[in-house]
């Protein structure tokens, strides 16, 4: 053996006991500086790198957990690696991040696929992003729905005939109007009928067909714009 494979030899066997008399201790922290001592030594002993990432999780470190973690999978030294992606997958999903989690549960399923536990944990993580995808459907239908509403929104300026709106506003009376509708406009009133065209006075937001929510009796419901005006337009009472 030569002096090189001497000293890889010798500092596995350091980091190693760092790691051992972290098992022994009951105290976190105390875990915690002998684990880290471990990996000064040797950085890729893969057996303290997947215990401080073990020991980041319990301590709610949980983006430090996911680097240890990817660590002991990225050293290639460890052939079964079910219980890294195991608590990996746990990890992501406490995390919120469950379709990463559902990815990581799937790998630890190759290495072990008729284990209970991770099967478990696939269901709950499958019904979970499931129902996102379901959530997420049904806000593209809505949005959609909200989409085709405003495209059949009605917002045209089609007001009736001078005439119409002359004798609709002087003449409110049926027995008047029609005893009067062929009658001569006077300026007056074109000009007091213009200014409330003009001023948007008379507008679908003023017609008795209007509703509070925003939709016309006479156009079946669909939303129409409240400064719009038709044909059918009928001044409020």
């Amino acid at each position: 053996m030569n002096s090189k494979e001497a000293l890889k030899k010798e500092t596995a066997a350091v980091s190693n006991r760092y790691v051992l008399m972290g098992d022994k201790e009951t105290d976190p922290e105390k875990k915690e500086h002998y684990y880290r001592m471990a990996l000064e030594v040797e950085p890729k002993n893969v057996s303290a790198l997947n215990k401080m990432g073990l020991l980041s999780h319990q301590n709610g470190k949980l983006r430090e957990a996911i680097r240890f973690f990817d660590a002991v999978i990225g050293s290639g030294k460890v052939k079964n690696l079910y219980p890294i992606y195991f608590n990996k997958s746990m990890v992501l999903k406490e995390l919120k991040e469950y379709e990463a989690a559902l990815n990581y549960i799937n790998k630890a399923l190759t290495f072990d696929p008729k284990n209970l536990q991770a099967e478990v944990l696939k269901k709950e993580l499958q019904d979970i992003v499931d129902e996102k995808y379901r959530r997420q459907a049904e806000r593209e239908k809505q949005a959609a729905y909200s989409d085709l509403a405003k495209e059949k929104r009605y917002s045209s300026w089609d007001p009736p005939t001078m005439s119409i709106l002359v004798n609709m506003m002087y003449y409110k009376d049926w027995h008047l109007y029609k005893h009067r509708r062929n009658f001569e406009i006077t300026d007056e009133q074109r000009e007091k009928i213009a200014s409330k065209l003009a001023s948007k006075v008379f507008c679908c937001g003023k017609c008795n067909f209007y509703r509070n929510n925003g939709t016309c009796k006479k156009k079946k419901n669909i939303q129409v714009d409240a400064k719009a005006i038709c044909k059918a337009f009928q001044l409020r009472n």
